[in-house]
């Protein structure tokens, strides 16, 4: 390295926001290692359909990959730790069980239409079970929150849903807390292909949404729990409904950046608009 480079180095600073410190990749990396040899939790729930339906070679994998996706989220972030965390849906565990052994004295939310889903990971994994609705604005969630993990549920919903529920979810944030969603983007197309997520019939619909729109969906056929169906988005439109969220600020897209799938957003509550 050249000595005008050192020096302009020495002379570069980097301010936190109010209340906030870089937590890095070496915090991010210990935290992974302190989480490798603590082991997760092996207990499945009877009713645990992603388990059960087929999902024992990669199960546990799937959940450690969305771990990785929070540690990497949160990396980039000014939070100055990881004490309350919200997971939702949080299904019947298949993420929760990573979160706990990664951060075994946070408080924690499991949040889950399915009350049988958000009882199990409650009892199992220590934290407050927390019922959803189908409209998640007449949830009453916690608030204050480090970090909120946002697994397969703007995956199928429509555009007007996924677009209010980040910025409800935001809203919950403690300052520099991270929240962390995921997508169905441009690869999902070519699942489609191989393991159909729905009725190839309507398929149309959802990808000319994304050619108009930059965001398709169609409902399910037949299912119990509200309109719920599959979605189908562009980075650019996720990343434009991120920006619309006031007091926060993006820090991370990612391809399927979990299980190599599903796309994964990063938002933290640290103004875009304000001079550090």
């Amino acid at each position: 390295m050249s000595s005008h480079l050192k020096t302009l180095l020495g002379k570069l600073s980097v301010k936190a926001p109010q209340g906030g410190e870089l937590l890095g990749f070496s915090q991010a990396a210990k935290t992974y290692s302190d989480y490798r040899h603590r082991g997760v939790s092996p207990e499945i729930a009877p009713g645990d359909h992603m388990y059960h339906g087929g999902g024992q070679t990669w199960y546990f994998s799937v959940g450690e990959s969305g771990l990785a996706a929070c540690l990497h989220a949160v990396s980039q972030s000014w939070c100055g730790g990881i004490n309350r965390i919200l997971d939702i849906p949080c299904g019947h565990g298949r993420v929760a069980r990573h979160l706990r052994a990664a951060y075994p004295d946070a408080e924690m939310f499991f949040c889950e239409i399915d009350k049988s889903g958000a009882d199990f990971c409650a009892n199992t994994f220590r934290g407050t079970a927390l019922y959803s609705r189908p409209e998640m604005t007449e949830v009453a969630l916690p608030k204050n929150l480090d970090l909120i993990w946002v697994g397969s549920l703007f995956t199928h919903v429509d555009e007007d849903r996924t677009s209010r529920w980040l910025a409800y979810l935001a809203s919950h944030l403690s300052p520099n807390g991270v929240l962390v969603s995921t997508f169905h983007g441009l690869y999902s197309a070519i699942e489609q292909g191989i393991r159909p997520m729905i009725d190839p019939a309507v398929w149309g619909t959802i990808t000319d949404g994304v050619k108009l729109r930059g965001y398709g969906y169609a409902p399910y056929s037949n299912f119990e729990l509200g309109d719920y169906g599959i979605s189908l988005t562009t980075p650019q439109k996720i990343l434009e409904m991120a920006c619309a969220i006031p007091g926060t600020r993006i820090i991370s897209y990612v391809e399927r950046g979990w299980a190599d799938n599903h796309d994964v957003l990063g938002v933290t509550r640290n103004d875009r608009t304000l001079a550090m």
